[in-house]
């Protein structure tokens, strides 16, 4: 049976014959030798050693295409795509409708234009909460998402919580303890690990990790600071301060990370608050529904009032959320309206249609929100479901799955690196083990296991390239308050590189935790007219590309650093590289200048980083858990292979498949059995 369903999936998924590893003839052995110090060092992620020999054995051996696909891997590794295409697209004229060439070929030319820029959603499924058997809900009234694709629906009349997994399936029913008993939860959050659930007939916000099992509470039945009425929504701001809408007692309060209160909001004349039941924060602004008022009430941080906007067609606003620059607002009668904050446009939802074609209406929504890949949840109250919306071509291609690397120090363990993308470009988190598939040398390997996240993500490893200058020496106090916080919070398992980008670019410290030793090489180096930042990029991200943990890489610029600093290497190179490692660039700066964040934009925005200002009060006190927040989610499948150790030098052909929500993908590489150590 094990050998006919491989047959079957080889069939339908592979086409692989021309990719084989070939015979060798008389004079084409240095191919082959090339070939496997190339695949060694690919394996060892030292890819620029990898590129120069796969480039060896396709000039010795031109029908090699198996080498000439490793090339075009170690290419797309380096950042240097249009080669990589350029390699693929040679194979695709050699190895005619081969499925993982064209795969690949379609998703470089995705990543390359810039990825999939259509934000149409369309319909993906629905979460009937009656038909649940063990994980039933009712009457749900939130969903929040956790870092690893979890999501976690509450159900008012049921008084529980189910967690799915990222694929949707139910994994576990919480109701809380006996000391807290969750008894009508009517909004819930994720937070560092927790999730905080409003209950509005408790009168408390209760506190559970992601097990289920109960922490702590926040509040009680009362009016004074800290009490609450029906405590009706919840959400936090970026610097982890909560915010809960106390319906009961017509205002909202403001607790700290501690869950100490701090502030009591609850507006004045026109923005008097009566019945607040959805809050959320962005920017720094505090958007409440006011479901009695129907009105939404936008206040400061110190509870000002900023703005008040209302519709004739609202009829009962429950709650709101701002999701990829809109707000979403639920009313559980006329539906769900829109407001897109870069032109002001206010629209309601239309109806959709499931994938039978049959139009379906959302009878009382109570809520919105998004996960981690883009996909929409719309929570119907009144129907006990969740219906899934998700971008048009993320369910209508493959999926980008790629082997980084295959470590066999270990053999006979075999440690698989590889990552896994839609076609936006964003990683998928939460992929379970049953999703994937590995086959060695065309047969299934039915028992292997995946890394547990936390061990991959336990050590930070940031590269900092600093500018050679005067105008940077003279801002050291900037820097030093600036960076303070961050070094204070490293831990001694934390890597940090320094490099000095002057007219050429040095590694100065090759792993430092100290401000201090950063500071006097600044202070003490020569300053110089020009800075090659694209030297030292390319030196730092492939530093990067080799370590297992969150990564970031850091410009620390004064208002000399010019466009002209990446000549060496462009900043589309670098950009490609950053990407193909999912490692954020951040610029911190001691200029104030605020024209200045636009010229390093097309360098911070596409990888995910940011530009800050370092004034000692601003977003650099949050710098180390930012950092901490770019996870490393490559997934790392190991097994213990069948293949006899005495085959010394022998080529095993690897492949892996992943099926996430009904979406494919695959790649393929290999090894070669290494010698006893």
């Amino acid at each position: 049976m094990r050998k006919f369903v491989t047959t079957i999936f080889l069939l339908v998924c592979t086409q692989i014959l021309p990719l084989d590893f070939p015979n060798f003839s008389l004079g084409e052995e240095n191919a082959k030798e090339e070939f496997k110090r190339g695949l060694t060092y690919k394996n060892l992620r030292e890819y620029s050693a990898a590129k120069e020999r796969f480039q060896k054995a396709v000039n010795l051996k031109k029908d090699f295409h198996l080498a000439r696909l490793e090339l075009s891997n170690n290419y797309y590794l380096l950042g240097e795509w249009e080669e990589a295409l350029d390699e693929l697209e040679i194979l695709a004229t050699k190895a005619k409708n081969d499925l993982l060439i064209s795969n690949k070929i379609e998703t470089l030319r995705l990543a390359i234009a810039g990825g999939v820029t259509e934000k149409e959603k369309i319909y993906f499924k629905t979460i009937e909460g009656d038909s649940i058997r063990g994980f039933r809900f009712r009457n749900p009234v939130d969903i929040t998402f956790d870092e690893d694709g979890n999501f976690y629906v509450a159900g008012f009349d049921t008084s529980n919580v189910i967690k799915f997994n990222a694929a949707g399936t139910p994994i576990s029913n919480w109701r809380g303890g006996i000391t807290r008993k969750l008894e009508r939860p009517v909004s819930l959050v994720y937070q560092n690990q927790k999730i905080y659930i409003a209950d509005f007939l408790r009168d408390e916000v209760l506190i559970f990790d992601l097990n289920g099992s109960f922490l702590s509470s926040i509040g009680g039945p009362g009016k004074g600071p800290g009490q609450f009425r029906g405590p009706s929504s919840i959400c936090f701001d970026r610097a982890g301060n909560l915010f809960v809408a106390d319906s009961g007692n017509g205002r909202i309060q403001k607790f700290n990370a501690n869950g100490q209160f701090v502030l009591e909001i609850s507006g004045m004349g026109n923005s008097k608050l009566i019945n607040p039941s959805g809050i959320t924060v962005d920017a720094n602004k505090l958007y409440v529904v006011d479901k009695d008022k129907v009105q939404v009430h936008i206040f400061d941080g110190d509870g000002n009032t900023l703005e008040t906007i209302s519709k004739p067609e609202w009829k009962k606003p429950r709650n709101i959320k701002i999701l990829e620059n809109q707000i979403f607002l639920t009313d559980e009668l006329t539906g769900i309206w829109t407001y897109s904050l870069l032109n002001g446009d206010w629209t309601q939802l239309p109806k959709f249609r499931d994938k039978k074609g049959v139009y379906r209406v959302l009878f009382r929504p109570f809520a919105a929100n998004m996960d981690g890949t883009g996909s929409l949840y719309f929570v119907d109250f009144g129907k006990h479901r969740i219906d899934i919306f998700s971008q048009k071509n993320n369910l209508l291609s493959n999926l980008d799955l790629k082997i980084e690397s295959i470590d066999t120090s270990d053999f006979p363990n075999i440690h698989i690196y590889t990552r896994v993308k839609n076609r936006g470009g964003k990683e998928l988190v939460g992929i379970d083990r049953l999703s994937f598939r590995i086959f060695e040398n065309d047969n299934m390997t039915p028992l292997f296991s995946l890394a547990n996240k936390n061990k991959v993500n336990e050590k930070l490893n940031l590269a900092i390239i600093y500018e050679n200058s005067e105008s940077l020496k003279k801002g050291k106090l900037s820097l030093e308050d600036g960076l303070f916080p961050l070094f204070r919070s490293l831990h001694d398992t934390d890597h940090v590189a320094v490099y000095r980008a002057g007219k050429d670019s040095q590694l100065i410290l090759r792993e430092t935790v100290s401000l201090r030793d950063i500071l006097a090489k600044i202070r003490d180096g020569q300053p110089e007219e020009k800075h090659n930042f694209g030297k030292a990029s390319i030196a730092a991200l492939k530093k990067l590309s080799m370590e297992i943990g969150p990564k970031a890489l850091v410009y620390l610029v004064s208002k000399e650093a010019k466009e002209d600093s990446f000549y060496q290497y462009q900043k589309s190179r670098i950009v490609s590289y950053a990407k193909a490692h999912s490692i954020p660039i951040y610029v911190l700066t001691t200029n104030p200048n605020p024209s200045y964040e636009e010229s390093w934009s097309d360098i911070t925005s596409p990888t995910n980083g940011k530009y800050i200002y370092l004034d000692g009060e601003g977003e650099e006190r949050e710098l180390y858990k930012q950092f901490r927040s770019h996870l490393d989610y490559r997934y790392i499948l190991s097994y213990k292979t069948d293949t006899n150790p005495e085959l010394i030098n022998r080529y095993i052909k690897i492949g892996i498949g992943v099926n996430h929500r009904g979406v494919k993908g695959r790649d393929e590489g290999g090894y070669f059995v290494p010698e006893p150590r």
